[in-house]
């Protein structure tokens, strides 16, 4: 590719996203931490990338933001904070709890399945695999089923 970018196109993002994220492992490596190179919209002239960057847990593994979440609302939901990391099994497949996104009032809790692919429940949904109480106002609220 020549060095000098006109115009902004798919491929060539994919190619920038490429670049930055060989550039930012050494970083990454320096600091101690995850750096995590989002979502990106461009147009022809410009393009944004969204960047996270994450703390190291004592177990070596990023604090996303989804676990911070988690953390500090579990409670609010019916869960507990340890629940995090917890496995449940719904329509006979196993996933772990691993995150929580308030802002999605519908299927808020994150889980990934044994595929290492993440799938989002409603609250009820999860506190009921794992035999808990659903609190009153998470009743009617939303569906039960998965959402990829």
């Amino acid at each position: 590719m020549d060095s000098k970018i006109k115009k902004l196109d798919r491929p060539t993002v994919k190619y920038i996203r490429k670049r930055l994220r060989t550039a930012v492992k050494p970083l990454a490596k320096e600091l101690g931490v995850v750096i995590d190179l989002g979502n990106c919209t461009f147009k022809t002239s410009n393009c944004r990338f969204q960047l996270k960057v994450s703390v190291l847990g004592s177990d070596g593994k990023a604090i996303t933001e989804e676990i911070d979440s988690f953390r500090s609302n579990a409670k609010l939901f019916g869960f507990e904070p340890a629940d995090l990391g917890r496995e449940f099994i719904f329509q006979g497949q196993s996933y772990t709890i691993s995150g929580f996104k308030p802002k999605s009032r519908k299927y808020p809790v994150i889980a990934q399945s044994d595929n290492g692919k993440n799938y989002k429940f409603a609250c009820r949904t999860v506190l009921g695999a794992l035999g808990r109480e659903v609190p009153d106002w998470l009743q009617d609220g939303s569906s039960g089923s998965r959402n990829p």
